[in-house]
């Protein structure tokens, strides 16, 4: 591990996402959701894509965060490839959660 900061902060980064879907789909989400759709199937559905949606922008967020703080790095490629891979486990981890707090829920 040649970076534990990196590694910390993208613990606590990925926790605080976590934190927020769950907060925003307990309380906000489904003030998105239209009336007519209140009381049907696809209300599961249009709730897990609201869900996905927001994990993305969190995300995405936290990738620009993690490209600003290799950007000390004199290789390119390596600081890309670092964020890359990080981001692609944060959107795995998140998106898995969401739908198991989504179909627990």
């Amino acid at each position: 591990m040649k970076r534990p900061t990196y590694t910390i902060v993208n613990v606590i980064y990925q926790i605080i996402i976590c934190w927020l879907l769950v907060i925003l789909n307990a309380f906000y989400n489904d003030l998105l959701i239209p009336e007519s759709l209140a009381h049907s199937s696809a209300r599961l559905g249009l709730k897990i894509l609201i869900s996905v949606a927001e994990g993305v922008i969190l995300i995405a967020a936290a990738y620009a965060g993690n490209r600003v703080s290799l950007s000390d790095k004199d290789d390119k490629v390596t600081q890309k490839n670092i964020a890359n891979r990080t981001g692609i486990v944060q959107l795995i981890i998140t998106v898995c959660f969401m739908l198991v707090v989504i179909l627990k829920g």
